[in-house]
This record gives structure tokens, C-alpha cells and sequence, in this order.
């Protein structure tokens, strides 16, 4: 079965945009197949990402610039293989919307091994740049972690090791 993984934030302007860009750059690495996306719970379809995260992300050397938004579907849920909510509440409504959905639902932060840490990926829509910096690296921080559990391991010295 091909995995399909799919992140998921709010509007899909910020959070899941960054996500994507960080999976989509590992797989590139050399990762091996796999479709990669995402999708937004109250998204309007086809705006791009915010400035901010297109500047935050192209700092890691990431272009996210021609991603566009997309409102998440039944279709989407029902393709992934993998679907990483960038907090609590985007999982619970998922799984609330898509009960089927339950075992292939997660939060993209608990995968990292904190025991004093906020699950959720703070919303930076609106804030100044600093706060999408601090997202992006919270997101960057999950990401080795979220590429193993779906890929499985990574040969020392790969990207983002």
C-alpha cells in the first residue's frame, strides 16, 4: 500500500503549508514514494500560503509558494494513509467528521519526547514574523520523529538528522 500523508491545520495558509513543505523536502531526500499534502478544516480553496510562511520556510531553503489551500474532503480523509493534525482540536474535529478516520489520526507533536509540552502548534495567522519562525521550528522539531513513524528509519546523517 502506498502511504499518503496528509497535514492538517485550520485555514491551511500557515501551519499545514510548512508541514507539507518539511515532509515533501525529506521524501525528496530520498525518502521513497509517497503522496504528500494537506488541507484545512475551515479552508477556502486555492489561496496561497501567508507571506510570512513562505519567507519562514523558504529561510530552510523550502518553497512552499505553489502550494494552494484546500478545504479537507471525505475523499482526502479517506486516501491518506496518515493524517497529522497541527493541534488538539484539529484531530478531534477530524475524528469527530470522519469517525472512520480514528486510527490514522494524529498530532504532529506527539511524536517528540517532552514530558512538559504543548501538544499544539500555535496558529501565527496575524501575528508578526517571529511567531511564524517559532512555529516553523516547532514544526521542524516534530518532523524527524513524524517521517520515521511514516517512513520508517532514516540512515544517519540524512537530512534533518
Amino acid at each position: 500500500m502506498s502511504k499518503n500523508v496528509l497535514f492538517v491545520c485550520t485555514g491551511n495558509i500557515c501551519r499545514s503549508p510548512m508541514a507539507e513543505g518539511y515532509f515533501r523536502a525529506m521524501a525528496e531526500e530520498g525518502g521513497g514514494a509517497v503522496e504528500i499534502g494537506s488541507a484545512g478544516i475551515g479552508a477556502y480553496d486555492g489561496q496561497e500560503p501567508s507571506t510570512h510562511s513562505i519567507v519562514a520556510m523558504a529561510a530552510e531553503g523550502i518553497d512552499i509558494s505553489r502550494q494552494r489551500s484546500r478545504l479537507l474532503t471525505p475523499e482526502m480523509v479517506e486516501r491518506a494513509t496518515h493524517i497529522f493534525g497541527m493541534a488538539t482540536s484539529h484531530r478531534q474535529a477530524i475524528q469527530a467528521l470522519f469517525p472512520e478516520s480514528l486510527e490514522k489520526v494524529f498530532v504532529l507533536r506527539e511524536f517528540v519526547v517532552d514530558d512538559d509540552f504543548d501538544l499544539d502548534v500555535p496558529d501565527p495567522i496575524g501575528l508578526d514574523f517571529s511567531a511564524y519562525e517559532r512555529t516553523r521550528n516547532l514544526i521542524k522539531e516534530a518532523m524527524p520523529s513524524v517521517f520515521e513513524f511514516v517512513m520508517g528509519p532514516r540512515a544517519p546523517g540524512d537530512l534533518y538528522d
